[in-house]
């Protein structure tokens, strides 16, 4: 059943990602708050993934986070795009709910193909968005919350960040 509902939510965060789009002033805002470097990261994702990105920093910060927990929340999915490359977003469907029917044979795939499929961007993509955030210089804060955020969590930093990704569609 947990699958179930697992696949049910995934689908319907699809469907909000076909819609989203973000408003110019939480795109300022959210500028205002990331380094040069980390602000070129997010402007080169996606309007769905910014806009999710916008939604969990802005429960990240109702929930009174600090601000490097913020940073963390609006880069998070940056792994998944990469210049000339990303996980279009009809792919990133299929993958969301396999890895909710098996994890295990999402991880296999992804090996499989290798770094060059959209496949291996979704999966990995909290390891590439921390490399990048590393080399760009954001603090190690960020980046390890970014690399860590799928991750089992002890850190209550981490699951406040958990919460807020899997609570938004």
């Amino acid at each position: 059943m947990r699958v179930q509902a697992r696949t049910a939510y995934r689908l319907a965060q699809l469907r909000s990602s076909l819609q989203a789009r973000s408003s110019p002033s939480d795109r300022e805002w959210a500028v205002g708050v990331l380094s040069d470097a980390e602000s070129t990261f997010f402007e080169r994702m996606p309007p769905w993934d910014r806009a999710h990105s916008l939604r969990v920093a802005r429960v990240v910060q109702r929930d009174g986070c600090d601000e490097l927990l913020i940073r963390a929340a609006l880069l998070h999915d940056c792994g998944k795009t990469l210049p000339g490359r990303g996980v279009p977003l009809l792919y990133r469907g299929g993958l969301v709910v396999l890895g909710a029917l098996s994890p295990r044979l999402l991880r296999l795939a992804a090996r499989r193909w290798g770094p060059l499929w959209p496949i291996y961007l979704h999966v990995h993509h909290p390891d590439i968005g921390a490399e990048l955030l590393s080399d760009a210089g954001s603090p190690s804060d960020v980046v390890g919350l970014v690399r860590r955020h799928q991750s089992p969590a002890a850190d209550p930093r981490l699951r406040c960040l958990q919460r807020a990704d899997e609570g938004t569609e």
